[in-house]
């Protein structure tokens, strides 16, 4: 295959116990597959050798990978040095209840040069009401113990639309967050499936956060905005020069490669997921099933105009073109929801609070 990528996804599917709203393939009470599991991921990382290139963005993902251990980790980041490039992005996602000194140390040591925590929220209330453990203080002692450690580039997950928040309730938590001056922070809209044990026990309260959203989501950009963060992404935030370049290749339509049960890639007009089962995964030794996909041209461009308009900076209108209804592109443009400069087209503000409805009309059937 001459298709070469340049971007690492590590799926690390561990978890202590499962969050009810969260979609990402995890488990518990498998970490006794661990050992085998790292083993497996290093066998796939070297099957797929003649895709990769050198590496400018590593990114360990789960579950919650510190789960795990530091000797695992450290084995498995042991593996991957040879590819990265020089000054590649290298982020680890962590639960910050699994952040001590001894392990911030070593992911330091073993080429972590970014950590990403799960916060969510400050307020134990709205922590309980999405079903997440240890309190507010383990957030702010983890960064402490990563500054401690020399990482100058830490993230902050969190939530607005919680069961039970209210608006004040969201004011504090994102004072709470922007204490802490991490460089990047995500927001996100809380959601769950339908079919979902979550959205079965808050129905009502996720249906009456719905209503008040668009309140929720202008505050949070407001409050970002004011404290000097860069709304770069529809739900992320960077102080200057720190956006998030693992995610960013993603919304430019990258390819990447990802590692690792349920795990999913993306290399020219080939897409393929990694059936979601960790047995399976370490009996095969990374070889596990697959579900392949043959994705068109269209296709293709389609994704990359509705992830460049993710972007603040917005999408090559050259590039995208054929995926453009010309008469819809014409009537959202003077209802002032997008705007072209030169070859860049890209959303206005307004537009960017319901870019999904703008993107659903501005793709050609």
């Amino acid at each position: 295959m001459d298709k070469k990528a340049f971007h690492l996804y590590i799926h690390l599917p561990f978890c202590v116990r499962r969050c009810g709203y969260c979609d990402f393939y995890s488990e518990t009470g498998k970490l006794g597959r661990a050992n085998g599991y790292v083993g497996a991921l290093l066998a796939e990382l070297e099957d797929c050798g003649e895709i990769l290139g050198p590496l400018k963005t590593v990114y360990l993902g789960g579950g919650t990978p510190a789960l795990i251990g530091k000797d695992l980790l450290e084995r498995l980041l042991g593996g991957v040095p040879a590819r990265p490039a020089d000054g590649a992005e290298v982020t680890m996602e962590a639960n910050p209840t699994t952040i001590t000194g001894k392990l911030a140390v070593s992911l330091k040591d073993a080429g972590i040069t970014r950590v990403s925590l799960g916060a969510q929220s400050f307020m134990p209330r709205l922590r309980q009401n999405l079903g997440r453990g240890g309190q507010a203080g383990a957030v702010r002692r983890a960064v402490d113990l990563l500054r401690d450690a020399g990482f100058s580039n830490v993230g902050l997950d969190m939530i607005f639309g919680i069961p039970g928040q209210e608006i004040n309730d969201l004011r504090l938590d994102i004072e709470a967050a922007l204490e802490l001056r991490p460089e990047h922070i995500s927001y996100y809209e809380l959601s769950a499936t339908e079919s979902g044990q979550y959205r079965r026990r808050w129905r009502a309260e996720l249906d009456a956060q719905k209503l008040r959203g668009r309140l929720f989501y202008e505050t949070v950009v407001d409050s970002m905005q004011a404290a000097g963060y860069a709304w770069y992404e529809t739900s992320s935030f960077a102080l200057p020069g720190r956006e998030c370049r693992h995610n960013l290749a993603y919304w430019q339509g990258a390819d990447f490669v990802g590692l690792g049960a349920g795990a999913w890639s993306t290399v020219g007009l080939r897409r393929w997921r990694n059936l979601e089962d960790i047995e399976a995964y370490v009996a095969g030794n990374g070889q596990v099933a697959r579900d392949n996909e043959l994705l068109s041209h269209k296709e293709r461009i389609r994704e990359r105009l509705v992830l460049g308009l993710r972007r603040s900076s917005g999408v090559d209108i050259s590039e995208v073109d054929s995926a453009i209804d010309r008469d819809e592109l014409d009537l959202i443009l003077g209802a002032g929801f997008l705007q072209k400069s030169g070859n860049m087209l890209r959303l206005t503000r307004e537009g960017r609070f319901i870019g999904n409805e703008v993107c659903a009309r501005l793709i050609r059937c």
